[in-house]
């Protein structure tokens, strides 16, 4: 199903630029965690193939992205912490303000998509 509205695809623009951003900055400062950036993947592909309009059953592959981008970020941080020891163990703020982010405008993308149906 491809997105419909406009609104659908400015939000999906903004799920993949946040996603990108969560990625740079890790790279510029050195700190690539291969279960995030795999994390970002899964959104940043369930997205282009939202806008691609290649799958006809788009929900269950919304979920399952959705799913899956919540679990790998839930590993991460259960094998790494909540602090980010190379910032002297702060918490880990960045990742909490783009994981709420990613949740909530793939979740308004989803019900968009599920209203539209």
């Amino acid at each position: 199903m491809k997105i419909q509205s406009k609104l659908s695809t400015w939000v999906a623009i903004l799920i993949i630029l946040i996603q990108l951003f969560d990625v740079l900055i890790h790279a510029a400062t050195d700190q690539l965690e291969p279960l995030r950036v795999v994390s970002n993947l899964v959104i940043i592909i369930w997205v282009l193939v939202l806008l691609s309009g290649k799958v006809s059953k788009i929900m269950p592959v919304a979920l399952g992205s959705i799913g899956i981008y919540l679990c790998l970020n839930i590993i991460f941080l259960t094998l790494e912490g909540v602090t980010n020891p190379n910032q002297g163990d702060e918490l880990r703020v960045t990742l909490f303000l783009l994981l709420f982010l990613t949740t909530t405008f793939s979740s308004v993308l989803f019900f968009q998509q599920k209203v539209s149906q």
